[in-house]
C-alpha cells in the first residue's frame, strides 16, 4: 500500500510547498558522481536515486520504463533533486541520442502468412553505448534486444501492411525512432493436400521435404545435418509443436482447391468433455471425448494434445483418450480431426487445471467486500473499529511491522492516537467479530521491509507473528510484502522449488506460524501485479517473485486480491499490455489467475486459482493510491464481463466466455479512504456483490439459528439469547484448547445467562454447536 496522500486542505499546502521544492531544485546542484544513469529496462524501488540528461532524480515508490524527464510532476513516479553539477552527470553536456535504422528486411518486402520475418538493425551511440533495441510493428512492441546484433524473429504476423520500426534506447535514456520500412503479409493460395503425406514422428524428413498437418502444408527447412525435420521431438511437429518453426516452413493451407479429388471439405471437430475451465485433483485420469464428423467422406482418426504436445489417437468413433499422470498447473487441450483424404481440423481448445483442490473457507461468505484499516493517520482520517460501516466482510489491521527495516521481529501496538489502551482496540476486535466479521493482521505493507535470510529469522518471524495473533485474538493473516522483502536471486529459474533465501526463509516462517491455528484461520494475500502477474513475461527479481509462496500456499489461500493500482501496463495472457485504470485491465488480470499462465523462462505453467479464491484491489478514492483509481462505472463494466460474460467492447476477449461465476469479491485500500471519499467504495459495490446469484452452495451458510450475545468484553456473567427454536451445545475454551466451562449440555431458546466470574482475564472461545454446524465467537474478559 502507498502512502502519499493528505486531506483536501493539505494537500493545497503540499501542492504550494512542492511546487517552490521543485522550483529550487531545479536550480540546485546534485553531486551525480556515483548516481547511476537511469534505465528503461531496471527496476526502482522508492528511494533510489538515479540521473537522467544532466538531472538527478528520486523514485517514490516502484517503477519501471518510466522516463524521469516526463514523470516527475507532482504526483508522479520521480522526484527532481537537482541539475547534476559533475561527475556523472557529465560536467552540465548535453547527450546525443542514439541512432538507428532497419538494414532487414528491405522495404516493401512480401512475405506469406504462417512464416517467421527476421528483421535486423543497426544501433550506435556517438558519445555513450546503445542498451536496448525495440522492435514495433505498426507502433506496439513486437521484440527487443539488448545486445549487438540486434535482431527479433517475428512469428504470427497477420495478413496485411505493416510498417517496421525500431527505437534505441542509449545508456542515458535517450531514445530515437528509426524510419519505418513498409512490408506485406498475404495468405498464400490454397492447396490441395492430396498426395502430401500427413506428418508423422520420426518419419525421417530431409531438407525440402514436404508434409501436411492440421489443415496446413509445411516444407522442412534447410538446416544440414540438423535433424529436426525427422520429428524426433513432439516440440517440433509442423504447426503445433512449441518450437515447430525452428524445422518447418509454412507453404499454403490444405484447401483442396486444384488437383486431385478438388473440392474436398475438411472434417469438423469439437470436444465434449471435460469442460473449459475444470479442475481435476493430481493423479486424476482426465477423460477426453471428442465429437468429429466429415461431410464429403469419412474420418480417419482424431489426434488429442495437450500444450501442442501429441497425448494419443482414436481411429473410431466414438472417440477419445484417457489422460494419466497429468502434473499440476493449467494445460491447453485441442482434438484434430483428420479426414480420409488428409485434410485437418483443430478444435476449440478447452482449458483445464489439476490442483489438490482446497474448498472455500465456511467463516467467509459467498460474495466479500474486504477494507484495510489503518492503524496510523495518513491524511485519511482515522476510525476506530467499533465504527466501522458493517457493509465489511474482511477487515485488515494494516500494520504489524518488523522492529527494525529489514528485520525479521514482528511487533504491532495500536496507535495510541486513535486508542487509549491496548485493551480498547481487543474489545473492539472482538466487537466485530462479534457481528461475524474477520478481523486479520496484514504484514509488511509498503514502509514495512521484511527480510527473513535464513532459518533464525524465519523462527524469529513465526514467533513474534504467533505472539502478536493470539495477544489480539485476529481470524488471520495477510500478507502484504512489497519492495525487497520478496525478491529472486539469480539462477531462480522454477517456482515450485525456489532456491531464494528470501523466498524460502518466508515459506518456513510462515508454515510455523500456520502450524499454530486451524483450517479456520483465515489467510489471504495482496501482492502487486509485477509479483504475479508480471511472472508472465519476466520471471527475475520482483518478478513473479510472489509465485513460489502462492504455488506453496495454493490451496490454503482463501483470498488472493492482487493490487490493481501503483503498476505499469501489464500484459494479459492475449500478450498486449492493458493500462491500470481501465476495465480490460481488470478483466485481463483477473482471468491470468482463473485460467493459470505459462511462467518466463519455465517449462511448468502457474495453476489456476478457484474462483472463489480471487478478488480484485482498488483504491477507495483518487487519493489512496498513486495510480490506478478506476471509476465506478468502469468497475462495474469490468466485473459484469469477468463474472458474468456480459461484454463491455474492450480490447481484451475472455478466454472462457461464459465469465467466471464464482469470483469472491473486491478489496480497497483502504476503509479510511472510503470515509474520507464520501463512502462510495462500499456503497457502490456492497450492493452490487449482494445482488449476484449464489456462487457456492453452502459457502455463504451463517449458524442457524442466529444468536445474540453480550457483553463483549464480558464482565461477570455472559447473557446468550437463542431463538426458541434452538437446541444447541455452548462450550467455553480458552486459548489453550482448554475447556473452561460447559454450559449446560444442551440449551434450548430464550435467554440464558452464565456467571463467569471465575474466568481469569484473556481471550476464550465460545463453540456454538447446532446438529453439525458449528460457530466460534471470540471472547474477552478484561
Amino acid at each position: 500500500m502507498i502512502y502519499l496522500n493528505l486531506t483536501s486542505r493539505l494537500q493545497q499546502l503540499l501542492f504550494i510547498t512542492f511546487f517552490l521544492l521543485t522550483t529550487f531544485a531545479l536550480y540546485a546542484q546534485t553531486d551525480c558522481t556515483n548516481l547511476p544513469t537511469w534505465s528503461s529496462s531496471a527496476v526502482y524501488n522508492g528511494g533510489d536515486q538515479v540521473q537522467h540528461q544532466d538531472i538527478a532524480y528520486e523514485a517514490k515508490w516502484w517503477t519501471q520504463n518510466e522516463n524521469p524527464a516526463s514523470n516527475s510532476a507532482q504526483w508522479d513516479v520521480w522526484k527532481v533533486l537537482g541539475n547534476c553539477s559533475g561527475g556523472g552527470g557529465g560536467g552540465g553536456t548535453t547527450n546525443t541520442p542514439p541512432n538507428g535504422s532497419i538494414t532487414s528486411p528491405a522495404d516493401g518486402a512480401s512475405f506469406n502468412s504462417g512464416n517467421v520475418i527476421s528483421i535486423s538493425a543497426n544501433a550506435s551511440d556517438a558519445d555513450g553505448s546503445v542498451t536496448n533495441v525495440e522492435f514495433l510493428a505498426n507502433g506496439s512492441v513486437i521484440g527487443q534486444d539488448a545486445s549487438s546484433p540486434y535482431s527479433f524473429s517475428w512469428s504470427g504476423a497477420a495478413a496485411g501492411s505493416h510498417q517496421l520500426t525500431v527505437r534505441v534506447t542509449d545508456n542515458e535514456g535517450a531514445t530515437t525512432t528509426s524510419s519505418a520500412i513498409t512490408i506485406t503479409v498475404t495468405n498464400p493460395p490454397s492447396g490441395d493436400c492430396n498426395g502430401t503425406p500427413q506428418y508423422v514422428e520420426a518419419g525421417g524428413y530431409d531438407a525440402g521435404s514436404q508434409v501436411q498437418n492440421v489443415g496446413n502444408i509445411y516444407q522442412c527447412r534447410e538446416w544440414p545435418n540438423s535433424g529436426w525435420c525427422d520429428g524426433g521431438a513432439a516440440a517440433y511437429a509442423p504447426g503445433t509443436g512449441s518450437h515447430w518453426q525452428d524445422a518447418w516452413t509454412f507453404v499454403s493451407e490444405c484447401g483442396g482447391g486444384s488437383g486431385g479429388g478438388g473440392g474436398n471439405s475438411a472434417p469438423t471437430v469439437s470436444i465434449t468433455s471435460p469442460a473449459n475451465n475444470t479442475t481435476f485433483s493430481p493423479g486424476a485420469t482426465i477423460n477426453i471425448s471428442a465429437d468429429a464428423s466429415d461431410a464429403d467422406g469419412t474420418v480417419s482418426k482424431v489426434s488429442f494434445y495437450e500444450d501442442g504436445t501429441l497425448l494419443g489417437e482414436d481411429t473410431s468413433a466414438p472417440y477419445a483418450y484417457s489422460w494419466s499422470g497429468a502434473p499440476n498447473g493449467s494445460h491447453a487441450l485441442t482434438a484434430v480431426a483428420t479426414d480420409n483424404e488428409g485434410a485437418t481440423t483443430t478444435s476449440t481448445t478447452v482449458y483445464v487445471s489439476v490442483s489438490s483442490g482446497g474448498t472455500p473457507n465456511p467463516g467467509l461468505p459467498d460474495r466479500v467486500l474486504v477494507g484495510y484499516w489503518h492503524n496510523f493517520d495518513n491524511g485519511s482520517g482515522v476510525v476506530k473499529l467499533r465504527d466501522v460501516s458493517p457493509k465489511w466482510d474482511v477487515i485488515n489491521i494494516a500494520f504489524a511491522e518488523p522492529t527494525t527495516q529489514g528485520g525479521a521481529t514482528m511487533a504491532f501496538t495500536p496507535d495510541n492516537a486513535i486508542y487509549s489502551s491496548t485493551q480498547e482496540f481487543k474489545n473492539d476486535v472482538a466487537y466485530l467479530q462479534s457481528q461475524g466479521k474477520k478481523v486479520l493482521i496484514s504484514i509488511g505493507g509498503a514502509n514495512g521491509t521484511i527480510h527473513l535470510d535464513n532459518s533464525q529469522d524465519a523462527q524469529s518471524f513465526s514467533t513474534t507473528m504467533t505472539s502478536i495473533i493470539n495477544e489480539y485474538g485476529f481470524d488471520g493473516l495477510d500478507i502484504d510484502l512489497e519492495g525487497s522483502s520478496l525478491s529472486l536471486a539469480g539462477g531462480d529459474t522454477d517456482f515450485r522449488n525456489p532456491v531464494s533465501p528470501r523466498v524460502v526463509h518466508f515459506i518456513q516462517g510462515m508454515d510455523a506460524v500456520l502450524a499454530n491455528f486451524g483450517s479456520d484461520f483465515v489467510l489471504t494475500a495482496a501482492p502487486e501485479t509485477a509479483y504475479v502477474q508480471g511472472g508472465y513475461s519476466t520471471y527475475g527479481g520482483i518478478f513473479g517473485a510472489y509465485l513460489p509462496v502462492l504455488y506453496h500456499y495454493h490451496n490454503r489461500l482463501d483470498l488472493l486480491h492482487v493490487q490493481h493500482y501503483n503498476t505499469g501496463c501489464m500484459l494479459g495472457l492475449d500478450d498486449q499490455c492493458y493500462s491500470q485504470g481501465t476495465a480490460d485491465f481488470h478483466v485481463a488480470m483477473g482471468e491470468m489467475l482463473m485460467q493459470g499462465f505459462s511462467v518466463a523462462g519455465n517449462p511448468t505453467s502457474f495453476p489456476a486459482f478457484r474462483q472463489d479464491q480471487i478478488a480484485i484491489g482498488l483504491p477507495a478514492s483518487p487519493s489512496a493510491a498513486g495510480g490506478g483509481y478506476t471509476a465506478t462505472g468502469t468497475v462495474i463494466q469490468a466485473l459484469d464481463y469477468l463474472i458474468k460474460g456480459q461484454s463491455f467492447g474492450g480490447n481484451y476477449t475472455l478466454i472462457n466466455s461464459a465469465g467466471y461465476a464464482g469470483f469472491r469479491g473486491l478489496m480497497t485500500w483502504s476503509i479510511n479512504w472510503d470515509i474520507n471519499y464520501g463512502y462510495e467504495f462500499s456503497n457502490t459495490y456492497r450492493p452490487y456483490l449482494d445482488g449476484l446469484p449464489t456462487a457456492r452452495s453452502g459457502s455463504s451458510k451463517v449458524l442457524t439459528p442466529k444468536i445474540q450475545l453480550g457483553p463483549n468484553p464480558m464482565t461477570n456473567h455472559l447473557h446468550i439469547n437463542l431463538p426458541e427454536e434452538a437446541s444447541v451445545a455452548l462450550r467455553l475454551y480458552n486459548q489453550a484448547g482448554q475447556l473452561m466451562q460447559e454450559f449446560g449440555g444442551s440449551q434450548t431458546g430464550g435467554l440464558q445467562t452464565w456467571d463467569v466470574s471465575s474466568l481469569s482475564s484473556g481471550l476464550y472461545l465460545l463453540h456454538v454447536m447446532h446438529g453439525e454446524e458449528r460457530s466460534i465467537y471470540k471472547l474477552i474478559k478484561p
